[in-house]
């Protein structure tokens, strides 16, 4: 009896109080209001578009707008809650409704202005998109990346695609509030490329940085 008590003793000498995990939910929260306030100063920074007023009033920019902004809450809930190991798969399936509403409104976008692809081939090499999006994205990452590792899951690899899927859809919020150019190409290649390469490769990469 007295060994026991000794090794109870001994293991519990130096133990310091350890702070709960904030729920999914409040993580959330608070990682959206971040990303949120990023986007914001990107866009007073560098500048919204010029057209943005007349802008928030066509479908074809709202649906984007609304749908990566939803994405990102969206898919960064379900990292949180994919992350827990009681947690049930299901949430994988969470940011399926807005990556629907943000894909539809990028492909009408295309559709429209697919006649102007002369245009767009020669926007793309001046364009700052890209850079709006990575710059973004790093910020974006730099907090996102330290809250997902507090919990050590057992599910590391769908934990990083949907947390970079909630990084490219508010990359994608920032771009779409700073740039004006529309053209099917330049569309295409500032929207989906980036947003496909960070979720991939966040995925591939989830069992080392998760």
């Amino acid at each position: 009896m007295a060994a026991t008590e000794q090794l109870i003793e001994t293991l519990s000498r130096d133990l310091h109080p350890v702070k709960p995990l904030r729920k999914p939910v409040e993580r959330t929260a608070l990682w959206s209001a971040f990303a949120t306030v990023v986007i914001a100063i990107i866009a007073a920074v560098g500048g919204s578009r010029a057209d943005l007023a007349h802008a928030m009033g066509e479908a074809s920019f709202l649906f984007p707008l609304v749908g990566s902004w939803l994405t990102g809450v969206t898919a960064a809930l379900a990292a949180f809650q994919i992350s827990l190991p009681d947690r049930a798969r299901g949430w994988l399936w969470l940011p399926l409704l807005p990556v629907l509403l943000w894909g539809t409104g990028f492909a009408y976008t295309c559709f429209v202005n697919w006649d102007n692809l002369a245009a767009s081939l020669e926007l793309l090499p001046e364009s700052a998109c890209l850079a709006t999006i990575l710059v973004t994205s790093a910020c974006l990452i730099a907090v996102l990346l330290p809250m997902l590792r507090r919990v050590k899951t057992l599910r590391p690899n769908l934990t990083a695609w949907l947390g970079c899927l909630a990084v490219a859809g508010f990359a994608d919020t920032a771009h779409l509030l700073v740039h004006t150019e529309q053209d099917s190409l330049l569309a295409l290649t500032v929207n989906l490329v980036p947003a496909i390469l960070v979720v991939v490769l966040g995925g591939l990469a989830g069992r080392r940085t998760v």
